[in-house]
């Protein structure tokens, strides 16, 4: 029921292997962009790396602006988990920053967390679109998959995985047939239900 408008910075995606500035930059003018030239009564920053970087940042520009951030599903992973280990697959910027390791605080006690940064994968998402390399993009994901460690059912298997990057969930057929009984947890769902109680609210 609602009109949307999506941006999509090609020029300067992805972000996760960018520096802090240069994000925050990027968030800022692009905020600026939607609300004065848009008029949009709601912002999705789509996109975890922006969201660890530049969220806070925005949303003290923008006091008065109702803003959505997009974080890895570490919380519902945690109340999934049967094997009490949960994977994390992210970009560096995601899992370097102070929001994710605030956020990785909140539920530590509830499983154990394995964060491994995807250095290039989202890149490689990104390239798939213009030239066909499905190769790299299964080589990628069985080399990540594999460094976080045994994937199974049992105490201390990896069970449950986090796609946290809004890039990896199109990696879902690649991500399952190298690891196939995974249960992959977005953060689409968790996000939807935000924007819709803001606007509903």
């Amino acid at each position: 029921a609602e009109r949307f408008v999506y941006l999509a910075d090609t020029g300067h995606a992805p972000y996760g292997e960018r520096d802090a500035g240069h994000v925050i930059e990027r968030s800022h003018t692009i905020t600026n962009l939607l609300r004065q030239h848009h008029h949009i009564q709601l912002l999705v920053v789509a996109c975890n790396t922006a969201t660890a970087l530049a969220i806070d940042v925005l949303r003290r520009e923008n006091p008065d602006f109702p803003i959505v951030g997009v974080e890895p599903a570490l919380k519902p992973a945690a109340a999934l988990t049967r094997t009490g280990r949960v994977g994390v697959m992210a970009t560096r910027g995601t899992l370097n920053s102070s929001r994710f390791r605030a956020l990785l605080k909140t539920v530590n006690h509830q499983a154990q967390f394995i964060s491994q940064p995807c250095d290039g994968l989202a890149e490689a998402i990104e390239q798939n679109v213009h030239t066909d390399n499905t190769g790299k993009l299964a080589a990628l994901c069985t080399q990540y998959t594999k460094a976080i460690g045994p994937f199974g059912h049992q105490p201390g298997q990896i069970g449950t995985l986090v796609l946290g990057c809004t890039h990896y969930p199109t990696l879902l057929p690649s991500l399952e047939r190298c690891r196939p009984g995974t249960r992959w947890i977005d953060s689409g769902r968790v996000t939807a239900k935000a924007v819709d109680r803001l606007l509903q609210g």
